[in-house]
């Protein structure tokens, strides 16, 4: 483990939508986790999917409706709940969070780059983690591809994040599709200059969320440019954050140049 300051940990849809008594839990176990690391002196920043899927339990939709006004809205609607359970998670140790909200285009501006790099950098200054989510009630981007991934790439080059930690439902990277083929195997070590991503399906996704493993491939890439590291691994495994700072045995890791 090297000597990682900002650590981006991204959070999925498929890990916070499935049952909400589950994602209560893994929101507060990664709180957890979070505060010991804290401590140290670590500065962690969270980028969560998720709003979406809060929007149709709040409502009671089983089904992702495919309207571009319709997912908007359902963004909307439980984006409120979606922060509050990052809120009452955090509180629990004494630790304030903040909702920040970005677009693509917030990424590509030079003028609102530059406003969102201060903003971020000083949120944590003040001891403040910033929770960042695509403003998908304004933009579309994220809602049809990405389950914000790429978001967290650009969060990585934007505060010069030393290491992305992307969370989802799979342990890591495979040397195949682990759901077709039984004698598929874990990469444990993987240099992202070696991997042709056009070979990935991007339709390979979860029912809540928007990306497949295509997607955490190119956000890998993204973040690799400004010298972040990656890890993915599976939200699920039992303290994952604790386990990646112990140098265990845990997903697949991405070093940069």
């Amino acid at each position: 483990m090297k000597d990682y300051k900002i650590i981006i940990i991204k959070i999925g849809s498929a890990l916070i939508s499935s049952d909400a008594n589950k994602s209560n839990n893994l929101i507060q176990s990664i709180a957890s986790q979070v505060n010991t690391y804290i401590k140290k002196g670590i500065n962690f920043v969270i980028v969560t999917s998720g709003a979406i899927s809060q929007g149709q339990k709040i409502l009671n939709v089983t089904h992702k409706p495919d309207e571009l006004e319709s997912l908007q809205a359902l963004a909307a609607i439980g984006q409120q709940q979606l922060m509050g359970m990052y809120e009452r998670s955090f509180q629990k140790y004494n630790l304030l969070t903040a909702q920040v909200l970005l677009t693509h285009d917030d990424m590509n501006d030079m003028q609102r780059y530059s406003n969102s790099k201060a903003t971020i950098k000083k949120i944590l200054s003040l001891n403040v983690i910033p929770i960042i989510n695509e403003n998908d009630v304004v933009a579309t981007d994220e809602i049809k591809l990405g389950d914000n991934d790429t978001l967290a790439a650009m969060v990585s080059n934007l505060i010069d994040a030393d290491l992305m930690v992307i969370l989802t439902n799979q342990k890591g990277l495979y040397d195949k599709n682990p759901d077709i083929h039984s004698d598929a195997t874990l990469i444990k070590k993987c240099d992202i200059k070696n991997i042709d991503i056009n070979e990935y399906d991007s339709n390979s996704k979860s029912n809540f969320g928007t990306g497949g493993f295509k997607t955490k491939l190119q956000a890998v890439k993204i973040a690799s440019t400004s010298g972040t590291d990656t890890i993915v691994a599976s939200g699920f495994e039992s303290d994952v954050i604790t386990k990646i700072f112990n140098g265990d045995d845990v997903g697949t890791y991405f070093e940069s140049d």
